[in-house]
C-alpha cells in the first residue's frame, strides 16, 4: 500500500480556480519576454561569452547544416569548427529556423527560448501529476525555473544545451507518469523516443540508459509485473532509443574509432585549460575544488560576458553579496527539504524522488569526471537535472515555512526570482 504522508496537505496552498487557471500562462508569458529581452540584449556569436556559451561555434555547425545538409567531419578547430562533435539533431533543427529567420543568428536563438519554455511547462506538469492537491507548489517550482538568470541566457543563445535540458525534462516526467500508475505501452514507447533523440542531441543523454531502468524496475516492482516485466519494459525502452540514437555511435565508431568521441575531445582539446596547469602553478587539489566550486554555484545562477572578456573567456559575476545570500537561502532550503521528506511521501512521490536524486548523482559524477580533467566550472552542466532541482528546492521551501504562511512565502519568492532575472538583464551587452 503507498504510504501516505504523516502531515495533511496544509489548506493554505489551494489556491482558487481562477489563478491556477492563469497564473501558469503568465510564468511562461514572462519567461519568454526575458528571454527575448535577453536576446535582443547580448551581442551575438561570442564565443567567449558565459551567457552563451561557445555560441559562435555552435553557430558555425548550424550554418554548415544549413548549406550542405549533411553532417561535417569533425576536425578539431580546423573546417567546421570545434562544436562539430557534437550530435546533429539540434544542428539540423536549427538550420530549418536558420532559412525560416533568413539567416538570423538572434532568430535561430529562438529555438532555444521554444525548448527553455517547453522545460519550463514540464516542471509545472510533473509537480502537478506528483502534487495535484498543491498547485501553489507546483507554480513556486515553475518560477524558479522560469526566473533562473542562467536558465535564460542559456534558453537564449544558440547552443545544444537548451535541447538537451528540455529531453531530459520530458523524460523525468514520463517516469512521473511511469511510477503513478500501470507502466502503458504508450509512455514506453515515448520513453523510448525522448532518450533516443537525447543521444542524438549531446553525449550527457546516456545517463538516461540508467535512470530509465532504475525508473522502469521501481515501476514493475511496485506493481505485478516484476522483475520480468521491469526487463521486458527496460529492452523495449533501451531498444527504441538505440532504434533512434544508436546509429550515432556507430558512425563514430567508424569514423573515428571512438563511438562517444571522449579520446577525440580529449586530444583536441589538450590545449584549454586543464586541472593539471593549476596544480603544477602551486595550487592544491583541495584549492583547486574550492575554486571549482564557487565558480560553478555561481555560474549556475548567472555569469555574463562582456567584449572587453569575450577573448579570455573569463566570467563575469554579479556582486558577491548576491551569491552569498543566494547560498544561505539554499542552505536554508536544504535543511527545509530534510524536514518535508520527513513529513512523509506517497509510495510514487518517493520513488520520483528517489530516481531524481540519481538524476541528480550521475549529473554530479560526470561533471566531477570532467573537472579532473579539464577546467570547465560552468553551472549549465547541472541543467539537464534543471527539473529535480527546481523540485527540491520547492519542497525544501514548504518544509521550512510554516503552513500558515505558505502562500505568502511562495508568492514573495516567485516575485524575487522575477526581479533577480530582470535585474541580471542590466548586465547584458
Amino acid at each position: 500500500m503507498p504510504r501516505t504522508p504523516s502531515k495533511p496537505i496544509p489548506t493554505e496552498l489551494q489556491t482558487p480556480p481562477q489563478w491556477l487557471r492563469w497564473a501558469p500562462l503568465v510564468i511562461l508569458a514572462l519567461h519568454l519576454g526575458l528571454a527575448v529581452l535577453y536576446n535582443w540584449a547580448t551581442p551575438f556569436g561570442n564565443n567567449g561569452y558565459a551567457n552563451t556559451p561557445d555560441e559562435g561555434a555552435h553557430f558555425q555547425y548550424v550554418e554548415y547544416v544549413a548549406k550542405e545538409w549533411r553532417l561535417p567531419v569533425f576536425e578539431g578547430y580546423e573546417g567546421v569548427g570545434y562544436e562539430a562533435h557534437q550530435p546533429p539533431l539540434y544542428y539540423f533543427l536549427s538550420a530549418v529556423v536558420y532559412h525560416l529567420t533568413g539567416g538570423s543568428g538572434k532568430g535561430v536563438r529562438l529555438l532555444s527560448t521554444l525548448c527553455s519554455l517547453g522545460v519550463v511547462a514540464l516542471v509545472y506538469l510533473t509537480m502537478r501529476r506528483l502534487f495535484p492537491e498543491r498547485p501553489l507548489l507546483a507554480l513556486g517550482a515553475m518560477a524558479f525555473t522560469a526566473f533562473l538568470p542562467m536558465h535564460i541566457a542559456i534558453g537564449s543563445a544558440v547552443g545544444n544545451d537548451a535541447l538537451t535540458n528540455l529531453l531530459f525534462a520530458g523524460a523525468l516526467y514520463l517516469v512521473a507518469v511511469l511510477l503513478a500508475e500501470p507502466p502503458q505501452i504508450r509512455t514506453l514507447l515515448f520513453l523510448g523516443a525522448v532518450v533516443g533523440l537525447a543521444l542524438l542531441t549531446k553525449a550527457t543523454a546516456v545517463l538516461l540508459f540508467p535512470i530509465s531502468v532504475v525508473a522502469l524496475s521501481l515501476s514493475a516492482l511496485r506493481g505485478s509485473a516484476g522483475w520480468s516485466g521491469a526487463l521486458r519494459a527496460s529492452g523495449l525502452v533501451v531498444g527504441i532509443a538505440l532504434a533512434i540514437g544508436g546509429w550515432w555511435f556507430v558512425r563514430n565508431a567508424l569514423l573515428y574509432n571512438d563511438p562517444l568521441l571522449q579520446r577525440t575531445f580529449v586530444e583536441v582539446f589538450a590545449g584549454t585549460a586543464r586541472a593539471q596547469n593549476f596544480l603544477e602553478a602551486g595550487m592544491s587539489f583541495g584549492e583547486y575544488l574550492r575554486l571549482v566550486a564557487d565558480w560553478t554555484f555561481r555560474s549556475f545562477w548567472f555569469a555574463y560576458g562582456t567584449p572587453r572578456t569575450a577573448n579570455t573567456g573569463l566570467p563575469n559575476f554579479l556582486p558577491s553579496s548576491v551569491y552569498l545570500g543566494l547560498l544561505g537561502w539554499q542552505i536554508l532550503v536544504l535543511v527545509g527539504l530534510v524536514l518535508r521528506w520527513r513529513a512523509g511521501f506517497s509510495q510514487s512521490q518517493r520513488d520520483w524522488l528517489w530516481v531524481s536524486l540519481l538524476t541528480l548523482g550521475l549529473v554530479a559524477l560526470t561533471f566531477g569526471l570532467f573537472i579532473r580533467v579539464f577546467f570547465q566550472a560552468q553551472g549549465r552542466y547541472f541543467y539537464p537535472a534543471l527539473l529535480p532541482i527546481a523540485v527540491f528546492n520547492a519542497l525544501g521551501w514548504e518544509g521550512l515555512i510554516p503552513p500558515k504562511w505558505h502562500r505568502t512565502a511562495f508568492i514573495g519568492l516567485m516575485l524575487f526570482w522575477f526581479a533577480l532575472a530582470l535585474g541580471c538583464w542590466r548586465y547584458l551587452g
